[in-house]
């Protein structure tokens, strides 16, 4: 059987276990964007992770429009390997070339834990062998014309080696670099938050549904920028390219096809965008991250009236509208000085002074801070930003 039938055959015609990456505490977020997006396989949250079963298709429109998950893999092989003559034998049974190219060859990383096999290079140069020895007698190269695209760079495959109790765990990345990556640089201020966390926040609380985003503090303008592009339907797909297109199962024809008939996520037509901050240097950032950067072209029909950018002390605000949702993201950690319970005990009052029309979103750093905010949430989540746990409080009008 040549080659393509064998692809498929074993790859793109049957189900397969994935594993999609996520910020802890957003598994239940990520799992409710997934089954918006038409996902409709069972899945099971762990910390951090989603693993399900799925057709790879299926998963290539995950990858193309989600803007919480970080990284999607495929698990191709696990079993037990206590000496690397087992782990050889086991790597010379998987067919590596149904699952990566000749070129660009894939990168191979390894983590060990609890196990007999722990020197993480010398499993790598093994596997290395193998696979590209695999890949150059019975691979296909990459054609570029069908494969890349115009001034995007290659994203190599990763296969990811996972030890833990002496067993083995293989997956083929499908993202490359990962999707908080959107595809174009951008300034940014202190301690931003990723642009998966604040995509995380915002589906959390309720943007879909809200008329109006305040994004006060702004800072760098993530939550901005992520609400901006959203609502331009300006999905991952356009912005950057992916490791799965660089896949032997890749099939442009039908990749197309999925991506130009998803409409993807719909925010309300008449979702306005306030982006505020007391830093003129900080406002000075979020313009050039909205009008003058790699986004700019995505946004260039973005209409004036939908995104404000303007100077404003936070507690300066008026009321909110109702409709509204409020994302926060205040100053906290070592990168950045703060008065920890004087700010957000001010926080607390002004949020049930004037905001409490409005869906909010409120990073909080640890008990000290949420003492002094005085406010009870609606749903509390506990996660990482940054390397420190925090709390995202979501309160509800």
């Amino acid at each position: 059987m040549d080659l393509s039938k064998r692809i498929k055959r074993h790859i793109t015609a049957i189900p397969h276990a994935f594993r999609a990456i996520t910020h802890p505490g957003f598994e239940s977020t990520c799992a409710a964007e997934f089954t918006l997006l038409g996902l409709q396989a069972p899945m099971q949250t762990s910390f951090g992770a989603l693993d399900f079963t799925a057709k790879i298709e299926d998963v290539w429109k995950l990858i193309a429009f989600s803007r919480t998950c970080t990284r999607i893999v495929m698990r191709i092989g696990n079993f037990t390997a206590e000496n690397f003559g087992r782990l050889e034998k086991k790597a010379l049974e998987i067919p590596w070339e149904l699952y990566f190219m000749k070129s660009p060859l894939p990168q191979i990383k390894v983590t060990c834990k609890k196990s007999r096999l722990y020197h993480s290079d010398a499993i790598a140069e093994r596997l290395q062998k193998i696979v590209y020895s695999a890949l150059d007698e019975r691979g296909i190269p990459e054609n570029a014309e069908e494969y890349s695209e115009a001034n995007r760079p290659v994203q190599p495959q990763t296969l990811f080696v996972h030890f833990e109790n002496n067993r083995c765990t293989l997956s083929v990345d499908l993202a490359g670099e990962p999707l908080y990556k959107r595809g174009f640089d951008r300034h940014v201020e202190e301690a931003p938050v990723r642009d998966t966390f604040a995509a995380s926040m915002l589906l959390e609380g309720g943007i879909l549904h809200s008329s109006i985003l305040y994004d006060p503090m702004t800072g760098s303008g993530t939550f901005s920028s992520e609400t901006a592009l959203w609502k331009a339907h300006a999905s991952l797909w356009k912005t950057r390219s992916f490791a799965l297109q660089y896949s032997p199962s890749f099939r442009p024809a039908a990749w197309n096809f999925m991506v130009r008939h998803t409409p993807g996520l719909d925010l309300l037509p008449e979702l306005q965008i306030l982006a505020s901050d007391i830093s003129l240097k900080a406002l000075s950032t979020v313009e050039h991250n909205l009008k003058k950067s790699g986004a700019s072209p995505y946004l260039k029909e973005f209409p004036s009236k939908s995104l404000q950018i303007f100077q404003s002390n936070f507690f300066d605000l008026p009321k909110s509208s109702e409709n509204s949702m409020l994302a926060l993201n205040p100053p906290y950690g070592k990168r950045i000085s703060a008065d920890i319970p004087k700010l957000y005990s001010e926080l607390g009052k002004k949020i049930r002074s004037d905001f409490s029309n409005s869906h909010v979103a409120l990073i909080v750093p640890g008990k000290e801070a949420e003492k002094a905010l005085n406010l009870t949430p609606k749903r509390r989540i506990e996660s990482i930003n940054g390397g420190i746990d925090i709390s995202v409080y979501f309160i509800n009008p």
